[in-house]
């Protein structure tokens, strides 16, 4: 039974440089699965294999998780994230749409010049100018709310109701 969640990346300061650690120790300091501990293993990660159980350094573990690192990617300005590529695309044909979310931002969105899928990005209304000199950039009506629908309300017969009811106990 596992005591806490599991963490979507692994902490690699929680390790102790001058400690050494079993695959199961490592794995509940860092959060993740016992599985991932021997697949880094088997990747370079150097271990004591002599003995049972096999003995991994802190400091290898700790140089180890430094080479894992993945720089944080950031978009350009013309640029969405592709979730399908992982990674910064620029839209097909040089062209994008925008859609207004509130008066200061909205949604830029494009198609994955490489795989073809939607991609999105979050933007400043204020930069759509400097953007139109590098996409052709479409600016689309804002999605409708549903206070601003045509549609009536579906209980408005309740007040033509009640006003009936009040005339009628009024006679």
């Amino acid at each position: 039974m596992r005591t806490k969640p599991r963490r979507r990346r692994p902490d690699w300061r929680r390790i102790k440089i001058h400690r050494s650690y079993t695959v199961d120790e490592v794995a509940r300091v860092l959060g993740v699965a016992k599985g991932s501990v021997r697949r880094w293993i088997k990747n370079g990660l150097p271990a004591l294999n002599e003995q049972k159980p096999a003995l991994v350094l802190g400091g290898d573990v700790i140089a180890f998780g430094r080479t894992r690192k993945v720089e944080k990617q950031r978009c350009k300005l013309h640029e969405c994230y592709c979730v399908k590529c992982r990674a910064p695309r620029a839209p097909l044909g040089g062209m994008a749409e925008y859609v207004p979310v509130t008066k200061t931002n909205g949604n830029l969105r494009g198609i994955c010049l490489y795989c073809g899928t939607l991609i999105h990005k979050r933007i400043a209304a204020n930069k759509i100018p400097e953007l139109s000199n590098v996409l052709t950039v479409s600016v689309t009506q804002g999605e409708s709310h549903l206070l601003d629908s045509w549609k009536p309300c579906l209980n408005e017969y309740l007040e033509g109701e009640s006003a009936a009811n009040g005339k009628a106990s009024s006679h």
